[in-house]
């Protein structure tokens, strides 16, 4: 696409969501969607219709030891890692719910009062409960200042405890 050579760097960059990567929260959340049913797509729906059929697609193609550890490793992120807040701040935690998360930073090239520079979004996303999904979502907040330290688990987490709470509420 570029009609550049390609790098082993470039394969790098690529794998963890950097470089070129370039995707929408609504497309995140579809991915989400989809790891969390198993599934490789997910259309997006933006209102509950009772009694819609449930979406199933192709399965995902990884065997049950790989789906084991991608589930751990999502659900670290939420006991030991960059979501930690999730289970280690009281006005995070969903009582009873184990969640399935991934924080990031992402970032874009901006010009702010005539200054040049990155401008950090702070990106989560999560399904729950982790063993059997039924919400899946994508935050992603554009950080105001160049070069702030502007990350997931500091500023996606709350507003997604805040979603997630409302959800198992009205359970």
């Amino acid at each position: 696409v570029k009609k550049e050579k390609w790098f082993p760097g470039d394969t790098a960059n690529m794998a963890i969501g950097q470089g070129l990567v370039l995707v929408t929260p609504l497309q995140m959340a579809c991915f989400t969607a989809s790891v969390a049913r198993g599934e490789v797509f997910t259309q997006p729906t933006l209102l509950h219709v009772p009694g819609r059929p449930r979406q199933q697609t192709e399965a995902i193609g990884l065997k049950p030891d790989e789906r084991a550890a991608l589930l751990e490793g999502m659900i670290m992120c939420t006991t030991i890692g960059t979501g930690k807040k999730f289970s280690n701040v009281p006005a995070y935690r969903i009582p009873g719910v184990v969640l399935a998360a991934k924080t990031g930073t992402a970032q874009k090239d901006a010009v702010i009062n005539g200054k040049l520079g990155k401008i950090n979004y702070a990106c989560l996303i999560c399904f729950a409960p982790a063993e059997r999904p039924e919400i899946a979502m994508a935050i992603a907040i554009e950080g105001d200042t160049l070069g702030e330290n502007f990350g997931g688990g500091d500023h996606a987490l709350p507003v997604a405890s805040a979603v997630l709470k409302k959800y198992f509420e009205k359970k």
